[in-house]
């Protein structure tokens, strides 16, 4: 649980006793690749801490699937618009590798989030995150080339080496072969 601690105390500049109350509300689930934390049409009612492997935040349409992001160690989140207005995600959350993810239900979380300033500071940390992410992605949509967002992916991100071509092309809005020519490019 360390990634988690470390992460938890540097988000939410808590002391060490904070940190250790805010980590005794999560609960260890180990998932096999392949399992999922959240299905399209279930209300998300966690919060995710991802200790170690990796997990695929994607949604399904006209038969074809969309990454929405990778969530690697270290990171924290969840599905914000299902999480805070308990509707039914379109975000399916699943594990592509072995996975170990502490998780916090909705109702403790907003119970810890009455009575600890530090659990606030990271909630909204990880949302300032993910509004930044979202923010970067939206510019990058709108204004960049397709060959632009591979060279932000790259360089960002340690994805093209680690997972498959077909959730980061989906991910960067480019078909697999236009993908694969942006790599050869590279070569």
């Amino acid at each position: 649980m360390q990634v988690i601690k470390d992460q938890v105390r540097t988000l939410s500049q808590a002391s060490a006793e904070e940190v250790d109350e805010i980590l005794e509300h999560l609960e260890k689930v180990e998932l096999r690749k392949g399992q999922f934390l959240l299905k399209a049409a279930q209300v998300c009612k966690q919060y995710y801490f991802l200790e170690s492997g990796t997990m695929r935040l994607y949604y399904h349409k006209n038969d074809q699937d969309y990454t929405v992001w990778i969530a690697t160690a270290g990171q924290i989140f969840t599905d914000l618009e299902s999480y805070l207005d308990q509707v039914k995600s379109r975000i399916i959350i699943e594990a592509i590798e072995p996975t170990v993810v502490y998780v916090i239900s909705k109702q403790q979380s907003d119970q810890l989030a009455q009575i600890s300033n530090a659990y606030n500071t990271l909630l909204r940390k990880t949302v300032e995150i993910a509004f930044v992410n979202l923010a970067k992605n939206v510019m990058s949509f709108q204004s960049d080339e397709a060959a632009e967002r591979y060279k932000r992916v790259e360089e960002e991100k340690n994805w093209l080496s680690r997972y498959p071509l077909r959730y980061i092309s989906s991910f960067i809005g480019i078909t697999q072969s236009s993908m694969s020519r942006l790599r050869a490019k590279k070569g």
